[in-house]
């Protein structure tokens, strides 16, 4: 099970770098808007830092998430991983739609408690 469950993950950022490779742009709701303009005034970290974190990511990242019963609109993980040249750590959850091509940012921000990572060695 716990090889599946790799496997799903990198299925899920396999599908994230195959759609921003194909020019498809990360779209932010209003509350990771939000939160990015706090992290551009408190720790200097912009959409494009953001943008190449999730590009980025491994399943070593992985912190939970990935329904896969596949009844949603979009299949959503969350990660922790560092961001910019300071290398903040940050919680990052966004969605990749299942029936279309967008790539749906809910969460970006310093994480509130600490993370734990199934996947990390």
């Amino acid at each position: 099970m716990y090889l599946y469950n790799v496997a799903l993950v990198q299925e899920f950022l396999d599908q994230t770098r195959k759609r921003i490779s194909n020019g498809v742009e990360i779209t932010f709701t209003k509350k990771a808007s939000d939160e990015l303009q706090d992290l551009m005034l408190d720790f200097d970290i912009n959409v494009s830092d953001v943008e190449a974190a999730i590009e980025n990511l491994s399943p070593e990242n992985y912190f939970r998430g990935i329904d896969p019963s596949g009844g949603k609109d979009f299949n959503v993980c969350a990660f922790c991983t560092t961001v910019g040249k300071d290398k903040l750590e940050i919680y990052l959850k966004y969605g990749v739609q299942i029936a279309g091509l967008q790539i749906l940012l809910f969460s970006n921000h310093v994480p509130d408690f600490p993370m734990i990572y199934p996947f990390k060695n």
